[in-house]
């Protein structure tokens, strides 16, 4: 996939994610910043931090962008996801729809859904 077009702070997630860089990967996000994953949701810096401790940098997680596409107001990256988790149940390969809302630069809301299929993003 072409990343060069994305947003600078979704290049910035991504390689925090994948380095790991738990500091790096919190600066991404606003102060005010909200997070929609496994249904919850995460409201602030502090509980992002929280939540990507136990949910993605102690998991492993990689990231691989795979397919992107601009929807009003929201940036949607479908992500090859893999990590040192528990994946009974789960499909393989997994794919991850993000849907990041941008502002001044930073992530103002991220949403993270099970991906249907390439095809639909």
């Amino acid at each position: 996939m072409e990343t060069s077009l994305l947003p600078q702070v979704i290049h910035d997630f991504i390689a925090a994610a994948n380095k790991p860089d738990p500091k790096a990967y919190a600066d991404c996000f606003l102060e005010d910043a909200m997070v929609f994953d496994e249904g919850k949701e995460w409201a602030g810096k502090a509980a992002i931090s929280k939540w990507s401790a136990e949910h993605h940098f102690a998991a492993n997680i990689t990231l691989e962008p795979i397919q992107d596409k601009q929807h009003e107001e929201e940036t949607i990256i479908v992500f090859k996801v893999d990590g040192d988790f528990d994946k009974t149940g789960l499909p393989d390969p997994l794919y991850l729809e993000f849907y990041f809302q941008i502002r001044k630069h930073r992530i103002k809301q991220l949403a993270i859904r099970l991906s249907k299929g390439l095809e639909q993003v």
